[in-house]
C-alpha cells in the first residue's frame, strides 16, 4: 500500500494542507493520505500551542469527506517532544511489511531536513515528497536538493502550487475578529468561533 504521511502542528489545518494532501495523493498514485498532528514538535518547543484535543477535533472535521485521509494520533499519544523518525518506525510496524511510505512536507521545511532528528534513518524509512512553495525559485529549489544528490531517488518534488495559505494568518484574524472564510474548511472555521479559539493570543 502506499501511503503519504502529513504531519504538523494544524494549529489550525487550513485548505493548503488538504491541497497538497490531495494533490500528492494523486501525483504519486497513494492509497492513503495519513494526517499526524504533533504532539510536542521539538521544533516548537517554549511556542504557544492549541490544546492537542481541539487541533485533533480539526483535523477530523477537515478530513471526514474524504475516504483516502485518515486520522493518526501516535504523536498525540506519545509522551515527550514528537519527532518524525520515531512516527516513521511506528508506522512501520503498524502497517503492511510491503508498504511505500511517502512523508510529504514543503520546500520550507526541507531546507532544515537536516537538523531533523536522525535524517539518514528518516531516509532509509520512507521517500520525501517535497512540495514547491511560494517564494522558493528553481534556483533555491536546486540548491536545497544539491545537497541529497546521493539520494536522489528518495526524494521527489511535487510542483503543488497556489497553496499560500497560513496558519498564522487565520490565528491572527482569529484573534481580530476578522473572517477568515475559504482560508479553512468551513467545519474547522465554525468550530474556531464555536469554541472561541485564538481569541486572547496575539
Amino acid at each position: 500500500m502506499r501511503t503519504g504521511i502529513l504531519g504538523g502542528t494544524f494549529d489550525p489545518i487550513h485548505l493548503g494542507h488538504l491541497l497538497i494532501a490531495e494533490e500528492s495523493r494523486v501525483s504519486l498514485g497513494l492509497d492513503q493520505v495519513l494526517f499526524v498532528p504533533a504532539g510536542r514538535p521539538w521544533l516548537k518547543e517554549g511556542q504557544p500551542l492549541t490544546e492537542a484535543c481541539h487541533r485533533v477535533k480539526m483535523v477530523e472535521l477537515a478530513i471526514s469527506s474524504n475516504p483516502h485521509f485518515r486520522l493518526i494520533r501516535n504523536e498525540i499519544e506519545r509522551p515527550g517532544l514528537s519527532y518524525t523518525v520515531d512516527t516513521l518506525v511506528e508506522l512501520r510496524e503498524e502497517l503492511s511489511a510491503d508498504a511505500e511510505l511517502f512523508f510529504i512536507l514543503g520546500l520550507d521545511a526541507f531546507e532544515s531536513f537536516h537538523r531533523w532528528k536522525e535524517p539518514e534513518r528518516i531516509l532509509q524509512l520512507c521517500r520525501l515528497a517535497v512540495v514547491s512553495r511560494p517564494g522558493y525559485g528553481d534556483e533555491e529549489q536546486d540548491r536545497l536538493l544539491a545537497s541529497y544528490r546521493d539520494q536522489g531517488d528518495r526524494i521527489c518534488v511535487l510542483p503543488v502550487h497556489n497553496v499560500d495559505f497560513s496558519a498564522t494568518e487565520i490565528r491572527r484574524r482569529a484573534a481580530e475578529g476578522i473572517s477568515f472564510r475559504y482560508q479553512a474548511p468551513e467545519a474547522v472555521e465554525a468550530y474556531i468561533m464555536e469554541q472561541g479559539m485564538y481569541r486572547q493570543r496575539p
